[in-house]
């Protein structure tokens, strides 16, 4: 990794870590390829049980490690990470990323082109290679919602969709975007009362209302390891949800909350009882039903997003999956 002087970095690249010490090589080898043509620092917090933090240390000096504090979630770990970076750009990676040739220079050369933004953000790839659904991101909407029910979504990833040129969009995915450091601070960087999901979207939501617009820039790929942590997909399943409706309950109103909540649970319903009718014959049918298991029958859990008292932090305190 090339050194340049640690007082005028062009980005801070941020990396919230849990447990994530098989992948994260991978990640920060990848970032000197990545950004040849800038100069940049790496900061990294371990959310985890200090494993990462521990490998890193040992295996990359250069990388600042801001001491843990417990898995204090993916929104107050990158704000700790913003508040010690130094940089004019931050850009947010996951440990699962492996960022191509040039990326983060094309991150900052896409800034230069569209100077008036608040965020730019890249495309993120699948093992094959094709963009995966970390490039249809979107700010929740009732009528999302209602598509998911007939099974017709709005945020799927177009096939034949290469996502090549830079295109305006209203929201990136938080694990491959750089943002101005001008507009995080403006918006008070992440809401910490999301522990898991949707907190980009939240500040995308924010600084959108604050007249700041986004750009994908078509140059700057990685491949994002989506399958990382996958025997824990239904519980992820289950912070997404939490993450979404989280966002409900800072941004709505009851009613909207409500006819957000019964559309969720209702389409996770029919795919939970499609999934356990077609698990008789197909292992197919019965990750679906896998998949939706917690979403059909334990709504209690995630209706209240991360309510203090009754969202899906406080449920698993009283009672752990």
């Amino acid at each position: 990794m090339p050194e340049f002087p640690p007082e005028t970095p062009d980005v801070s690249i941020l990396i919230v870590a849990y447990n994530s010490a098989q992948v994260i090589t991978a990640c920060i080898d990848s970032i000197a390829m990545a950004c040849t043509r800038h100069a940049y620092e790496v900061l990294m917090i371990d959310n985890g049980d200090g494993t990462t933090a521990a490998l890193v240390g040992q295996a990359y000096p250069q990388v600042r490690i801001i001491p843990g504090r417990g898995n204090i979630g993916f929104a107050a770990g990158n704000n700790c990470l913003a508040a010690e970076a130094r940089a004019p750009m931050l850009l947010l990676a996951n440990p699962d990323l492996e960022m191509h040739a040039g990326a983060v220079d094309a991150l900052l050369d896409g800034a230069a082109r569209h100077s008036a933004a608040a965020a730019w953000g890249g495309v993120t790839l699948n093992r094959a290679g094709r963009p995966d659904l970390g490039n249809s991101v979107h700010v929740p909407s009732l009528r999302e919602m209602a598509s998911r029910l007939v099974g017709r979504s709005l945020a799927r990833v177009d096939a034949s969709s290469t996502f090549a040129h830079d295109e305006q969009v209203d929201a990136l995915s938080g694990g491959f975007v750089m943002f101005s450091r001008q507009a995080w601070d403006a918006a008070g960087g992440m809401d910490e009362r999301y522990f898991l999901y949707c907190e980009e979207v939240d500040l995308f939501y924010r600084l959108a209302r604050m007249g700041h617009v986004f750009w994908r820039i078509g140059d700057a790929r990685a491949f994002h390891d989506i399958g990382h942590g996958a025997p824990a997909s239904r519980t992820r399943q289950l912070y997404l949800i939490a993450g979404i409706m989280e966002f409900t309950r800072i941004h709505w109103n009851g009613y909207r909350r409500f006819t957000a909540f019964a559309l969720i649970w209702l389409a996770s319903l029919i795919r939970y009882v499609l999934g356990k009718m077609a698990g008789v014959l197909t292992p197919k049918g019965k990750e679906l039903a896998r998949k939706h298991e917690l979403i059909a029958l334990k709504p209690g859990h995630w209706r209240y997003g991360y309510h203090p008292s009754k969202g899906l932090l406080a449920k698993l305190k009283r009672a752990p999956l």
